[in-house]
């Protein structure tokens, strides 16, 4: 079976990692390269490009590229959704929708049902607002009066988001961008930074950060204003599609992954087998050469890097697909299987485990005996970190932080 998922979302990148995980083909589709990097995913085939209906009926038209589409937008993109449902009847494949569940009512929060309510909120009142709504629809809020100084927003780190922000006449010194989802500290220090007296969100459930920042913000006495969702019509939790598509595990069941002990080891002079040479193979071997470990690649093909490396040297590369009984006639400290073949990732993992060798398996988080990290290094510190649930963005994200602390 093969699935293409739309959407970089929190939920649409853990549906990637456990489709992928149940050896179902996964292609997730993002609109932007920044999109891109946020959902590094090992495990899936991402393809960054923003679609037109026209584009996404010509790519879902290709004769059996795919088995169905799931459609994990986010809830309030509702052009997204309907070029998607549209290409999707146009192709003759299935739509399954993956609806992100709502946070209920809220006393003290002030809900509309859309941003130009939210405009006119604005508009009536005195005093600064920080809105957390991103950049498609921040074209209303140029109808608050006195919008560039009394409003701040903040957004993705995207270089279109910010030139619309700044093209629309929002000041340079109130547009903030990071990428989130935040906690109530978090929220809490943007907002007395803009000495905001009001928020105005969306309500994007629990991925979107949605209660951390409302908790924030009544804590410290500001007035929410929520944009309510569009109507979706009908969809399926995260663990109905697992089911739907006769995946075993559950969203339950990912966010309970074994927390392995974090060990810190010298493998310098060590043994390490990677099996398989693209971009996942690469990385792992340039995050291994600085520890000094004694890498041999199995592969019939070889990225650049991996063939200069082998031809400096500095690596051993067999180029041949893996066979089993590579891993005894090696006898590496560490295996990394990250072909893009399941059966053969499946095999170097069975015969590492037979050997009592710790191995990483690139498409099969369930799989690892052990996981490979981000690493953060600076002159003085070093860290490593991994995901407990498999949310490889935010490890990514988290390391990114790391690196920005120890190296100050």
């Amino acid at each position: 079976m093969r699935v293409l998922i739309f959407g970089g979302t929190t939920e649409g990148r853990r549906l990637s990692a456990a489709l992928s995980g149940a050896g179902i083909q996964v292609m997730l589709s993002v609109a932007t390269e920044y999109g891109k990097s946020s959902a590094a995913d090992d495990a899936a085939e991402i393809f960054s490009d923003r679609l037109t209906e026209e584009e996404m009926v010509e790519l879902l038209g290709q004769e059996g590229s795919f088995d169905c589409v799931i459609d994990a937008t986010h809830p309030y993109a509702v052009l997204v959704t309907q070029n998607i449902r549209s290409a999707c009847r146009t192709a003759g494949l299935q739509y399954i929708r993956l609806k992100r569940p709502e946070s209920g009512v809220i006393p003290g929060v002030t809900y509309v049902p859309d941003m130009f309510a939210a405009v006119e909120l604005l508009s009536k009142s005195d005093g600064k607002a920080l809105l957390t709504i991103g950049s498609k629809q921040l074209d209303p809020f140029t109808g608050v009066p006195n919008y560039a100084e009394r409003l701040f927003v903040r957004m993705l780190p995207m270089l279109d988001s910010l030139e619309k922000a700044t093209r629309l006449g929002f000041r340079g010194s109130n547009i903030i961008c990071m990428q989130g989802p935040f906690d109530s500290e978090m929220n809490a220090a943007m907002l007395k930074m803009t000495g905001a007296k009001f928020l105005v969100t969306k309500n994007s459930g629990d991925p979107g950060g949605f209660e951390a920042k409302i908790s924030a913000a009544l804590n410290l006495g500001c007035e929410v204003i929520v944009v309510e969702r569009p109507a979706e019509g009908e969809g399926y939790t995260l663990d109905e599609i697992l089911n739907l598509l006769g995946a075993k595990t559950t969203s339950e069941e990912i966010q309970s992954q074994p927390a392995f002990f974090p060990l810190f080891v010298d493998i310098s002079g060590k043994k390490v087998l990677v099996t398989g040479c693209g971009n996942v193979a690469e990385r792992r071997v340039k995050v291994l050469q600085p520890f000094g470990a004694d890498i041999t690649v199995i592969s019939p093909t070889a990225t650049e890097y991996i063939e200069h490396a082998a031809s400096l040297g500095e690596i051993r590369l067999l180029k041949r697909k893996y066979q089993p009984g590579d891993v005894a006639a090696i006898s590496p400290f560490f295996v990394v299987a990250a072909t893009d073949d399941r059966l053969s990732n499946h095999s170097a993992m069975t015969e590492a485990s037979s050997l009592n060798i710790p191995v990483s398996v690139a498409d099969c988080r369930e799989e690892c005996t052990c996981y490979f990290p981000a690493i953060a290094e600076s002159e003085n510190y070093i860290a490593g970190l991994v995901s407990k649930n498999g949310d490889h963005a935010g490890v990514k994200r988290m390391a990114e932080k790391i690196r920005g602390l120890i190296n100050t």
